[in-house]
């Protein structure tokens, strides 16, 4: 009888479901949390990194569509206007540079002129440049190319799965607009 009674209970308690939904929300919580809060900064990570993008590319091209050249003070309020793309993130930590090459006929890059922006520090004038693509040295021979560079980094909102700095580096390259050299005045 004791035995019977026994069975009986845990049955009952089997056929039990309330608080069910409790036990599964509390199983499924830390899971949904952190899908949350990593969506939180790869979100902003992919934002940031946009947004580094369009400040190397914009620069570079407002630079590009120079006639034969332009002011230093023209160059440094350009600098100055793309800072602003990255708000509303902060913007201390973004580098800019822009460098006019001259793709010579064997497809070597050679710098003449470099300007910066926030830290960082100007290519050296008349010295060779490696980090340009062959294929792009190849197709732009005996041409001039104006190349806008942008460095960020930015540590993450949350903090939750991404625990580093995250950097960011993006580099363009333009073809002069009057197909000229744009000299830095």
């Amino acid at each position: 009888m004791y035995i019977v009674q026994i069975i009986r209970h845990i049955r009952a308690i089997w056929r039990n479901d309330r608080g069910i939904s409790a036990v599964e929300f509390a199983l499924i919580l830390p899971v949904m949390l952190t899908l949350y809060l990593g969506t939180i900064d790869v979100s902003t990570f992919i934002i940031l990194d946009r947004k580094v993008a369009v400040v190397a590319g914009s620069v570079a091209d407002l630079v590009a569509r120079a006639q034969d050249q332009i002011a230093t003070s023209t160059v440094d309020d350009y600098f100055k206007a793309a800072e602003f793309t990255i708000k509303p993130y902060d913007s201390a930590n973004l580098r800019q540079r822009v460098t006019s090459l001259r793709i010579d006929g064997d497809a070597k890059a050679w710098v003449l002129w470099s300007r910066t922006y926030n830290g960082g520090s100007p290519l050296t004038k008349d010295s060779q440049y490696v980090q340009i693509p062959p294929e792009f040295a190849a197709a732009n021979k005996n041409k001039y190319l104006i190349m806008g560079e942008a460095w960020n980094s930015a540590d993450p909102l949350i903090g939750y799965l991404f625990n580093s700095t995250m950097n960011y580096q993006h580099r363009y390259f333009f073809r002069s607009r009057f197909d000229g050299i744009i000299n830095l005045i």
